[in-house]
């Protein structure tokens, strides 16, 4: 008979490529990793690895195998659902895992509500970018995660996942003080600052993709001078004069310094799409009802 740890094993090496990334992240030792993959070899009768210099192949039946073992887990994620409602108002702890500024602007907030809702439960914040997010989602080192769903995110089309929806963040435009625009109250479109110096995210960022695709969609791409992945730093570089830059509205801090102006954009304003990811089965209703509260209040 098969063993549903073992199938779990053998998803996390699938997931992270070795043994020992594996047993990492399943708190593991390697030794406990081969031994309960060497037992699901010998309960299905198939070889199910291969060697490959310092990593190991799945092998066809492993593949297959995994189909299988996704659809049990997901069973045993909607089990769990199941008796965690049964234990409504008992003690729970539970996990999110989410980037800064939705932290500072909606989940710390939801986290507090909880708290004082639900008698008993304990909810833990972990900050994370939300790749990572995703990662510790998959080894179910947390509960929830709040992500940016953008196109250089593939594990988020991870089939394990359920994504729900939670708003769309709009981006506003930032200006020096003494701007000819400063004064102007708002944009009419980013096209008004295809001759300006830009203070722009790293590259390989989603924020940057973004900003790159809006400004693309209104015929220009944004002339960097400063790049920085710190919405701070973004906002102390503008208010020095050195360029003008688009930060979404949750990383705008409560008072700006004087010497930058906020102008929101009239015409097809730059957004990144935040939702919650969920292990497909778990539900997580307390913690999304409360993430969308914390949203609602918040606009």
């Amino acid at each position: 008979m098969i063993d549903p740890r073992h199938l779990k094993t053998l998803r996390a090496l699938a997931d992270h490529g070795t043994v020992t990334a594996a047993a990492t992240s399943l708190h593991l030792t390697p030794s406990a990793v081969s031994q309960q993959l060497t037992s699901l070899a010998k309960s299905t009768g198939c070889t199910l690895l291969e060697p490959h210099g310092r990593r190991v192949l799945l092998t066809q039946p492993a593949k297959i195998l995994l189909e299988h073992a996704d659809a049990i887990l997901e069973r045993y994620e909607h089990a769990d659902a199941d008796l965690r409602d049964y234990r409504q108002g008992a003690a729970a702890r539970l996990r999110i895992a989410s980037f800064s500024t939705a932290i500072s602007g909606f989940v710390a907030a939801a986290v507090a509500q909880i708290g004082r809702d639900e008698a008993g439960w304990r909810v833990e914040i972990e900050e994370a970018e939300s790749e990572e997010s995703v990662a510790l989602l998959l080894d179910r080192d947390v509960d929830l995660a709040v992500v940016m769903v953008a196109p250089n995110r593939p594990l988020l089309a991870d089939r394990r996942l359920q994504l729900e929806p939670l708003f769309n963040d709009r981006y506003q435009a930032l200006v020096p003080v003494g701007h000819p625009l400063a004064e102007a109250g708002s944009l009419a479109g980013l096209a008004q600052l295809a001759d300006e110096p830009w203070v722009l995210s790293r590259t390989w960022t989603s924020c940057a993709e973004i900003i790159s695709g809006a400004c693309a969609a209104t015929g220009f791409q944004p002339r960097a001078e400063h790049y920085t992945t710190d919405f701070t730093a973004a906002i102390s570089m503008v208010g020095a004069g050195l360029g003008v830059t688009v930060i979404p509205e949750l990383a705008l801090p409560l008072r700006l310094p004087d010497t930058v102006r906020v102008l929101p954009i009239e015409e097809n304003p730059p957004h990144r799409r935040i939702a919650a990811a969920t292990r497909r089965g778990s539900g997580q209703p307390e913690l999304l009802a409360a993430l969308r509260s914390a949203i609602d209040r918040r606009q």
